[in-house]
């Protein structure tokens, strides 16, 4: 029974502390121009604005970079997809296929598998990490094009998004 509610308590707290940095780098990436490509925040999926018109999801993010057919805004496009795509996948795992593995391993065996669980909240949260990052190559592609054609943006710099880890070697 104190595993349980262990396990319940850091439920409680690691999922809003998850989903409160995931809506803070959103809101960092929000990117609008005038004449250029938007990048718009996602509510469910992320968006650009190109001409009045709204692109969201791949196949219409695709139709948009192949229109404008450049290079570089392919690559960031490339990034985009590889990122999404593996997001998507360690999101399901981590989700979904999992906690259904430990359920019917617990029925089995009457006990909980720290394991899994431990793997699947792992993998939700590489899945968070991996689709700011497939976010953030849209907002740079949307830059770029800007900054390119020499259109007015609104003073936004992008900052670059990073993790560290610091091992102390002495005393």
């Amino acid at each position: 029974m104190k595993k349980y509610v262990v396990a319940f308590v850091l439920f409680v707290f690691i999922t809003p502390t998850t989903q409160a940095q995931k809506q803070q780098l959103q809101e960092q990436m929000f990117y609008y121009s005038v004449k250029g490509i938007s990048f718009i925040p996602p509510l469910s999926k992320p968006g650009l604005v190109y001409e009045g018109k709204l692109y969201m999801g791949r196949k219409k993010l695709a139709v948009l970079f192949n229109q404008l057919n450049d290079e570089q805004l392919n690559i960031y496009f490339k990034k985009y997809k590889a990122n999404k795509t593996v997001a998507d996948i360690l999101s399901f795992t981590g989700t979904f296929a999992l906690p259904i593995a430990n359920i019917f391993i617990t029925a089995n065996n009457g006990k909980v598998n720290w394991w899994l669980l431990g793997a699947g909240v792992l993998l939700s949260g590489t899945s968070n990490f991996l689709n700011v990052y497939a976010q953030k190559n849209l907002l740079m592609a949307s830059y770029y094009f800007d900054k390119k054609n020499g259109f007015a943006f609104s003073g936004f710099v992008p900052q670059q998004q990073s993790i560290g880890l610091a091992i102390p070697l002495g005393k």
